[in-house]
């Protein structure tokens, strides 16, 4: 696929006015995205259990939890239940990795790119912690 079909398909799913598009069109920043995005669109961001106690979900040790380079959640290759305590830090990797891919760097420059979930475990008052490491993967 072409980059400008690849921008023709952003356009097409945003279902944005003409008017708004055009906005989005002319903003640098977003010219900036459509010139990475074919690149970008070759990853898939993948957040693997690395540490995981008393987790009610049932995430367990090397389970991998499977994201688009946009942050969709890829539900059919993804754990049947992905626990709403670890989405939050979740998003907060998945957009400095979006950051990186829209802006033509390495997605996997990130830093910090381990985190947790809410549950703080039996010691400090909760029941389980799990803890996901993100990374991006070329596709397959």
């Amino acid at each position: 696929m072409e980059k400008d079909q690849l921008v023709e398909r952003i356009r097409k799913r945003l279902n944005l006015e003409e008017q708004e598009w055009e906005i989005l069109a002319r903003n640098p920043k977003f010219q900036r995205l459509f010139q990475n995005v074919l690149e970008a669109s070759k990853y898939c961001l993948v957040a693997e259990v690395v540490d995981s106690k008393g987790c009610h979900s049932g995430h367990r040790v090397g389970q991998k939890i499977l994201f688009d380079n946009s942050g969709n959640l890829l539900t059919k290759e993804s754990p049947d239940r992905v626990c709403a305590f670890l989405m939050p830090n979740l998003t907060v990797l998945i957009n400095a990795f979006f950051e990186n891919l829209m802006n033509g760097r390495d997605p996997n420059e990130v830093m910090f790119n381990t985190t947790g979930c809410f549950d703080t475990g039996p010691l400090c008052g909760g029941w389980g912690h799990v803890v996901v490491r993100m990374t991006a993967v070329p596709k397959s």
